[in-house]
């Protein structure tokens, strides 16, 4: 099976740079398992799959895969995929707004354009909802492999905008980064 893809790095204005994306702006034919294969197969953190809207307040459906499953949404691959259906010419020279179809429903972006070529893409994340939070900073702290003084209190908390994380409260980026590195 012959597919073209458009290989993308984002959020970096120099090649070979920043996060890598597989954008495949015709995956018609394909079903979940194939879709799956080729993102193992590229091996990049994400590969989109551009499909027909099916719904009328979306442009364009697009699913998004990792190696090893498949994501509700991802900034970079929103982010990256706009720009490539931009240059594609898929999304018009000048057009203000967009909307991919995700996983989890209508995703809107903003548009920026520099004479005839998109320069700025805004998209509109899900408002937060907020879920579990760890008070065992300690068993927080041991499983990242911080010391035990490294982790505030509250330890942490589920937060969810499309995709869950946990978001843990640092003194500064430095201090998790350097404590972590040391822990290695």
């Amino acid at each position: 099976m012959a597919l073209s893809y458009l290989h993308y790095d984002v959020f970096t204005a120099k090649p070979l740079l920043g996060n890598q994306l597989a954008v495949f702006t015709d995956a018609q034919g394909l079903d979940t398992a194939h879709m799956q294969a080729i993102a193992r197969e590229m091996n990049f953190s994400e590969s989109t799959f551009i499909l027909p809207n099916e719904r009328p307040d979306t442009d364009i459906r697009m699913r998004i895969f990792t190696p090893f499953n498949e994501m509700p949404m991802a900034g970079h691959p929103v982010v990256g995929s706009t720009f490539a259906l931009a240059r594609d010419g898929r999304i018009a020279r000048g057009r203000a707004d967009w909307s991919f179809g995700l996983n989890i429903g209508p995703t809107p972006v903003s548009l920026e354009w520099m004479a005839d070529r998109l320069s700025f893409a805004w998209m509109t994340q899900l408002k937060p909802t907020f879920g579990k939070t760890i008070t065992d900073t300690a068993a927080l702290a041991a499983a990242l492999g911080l010391d035990a003084d490294a982790v505030p209190t509250p330890g942490g908390q589920e937060v969810n905008c499309g995709s869950n994380f946990f978001i843990i409260p640092m003194p500064s980026a430095w201090c998790a980064f350097s404590h972590f590195h040391a822990r290695r």
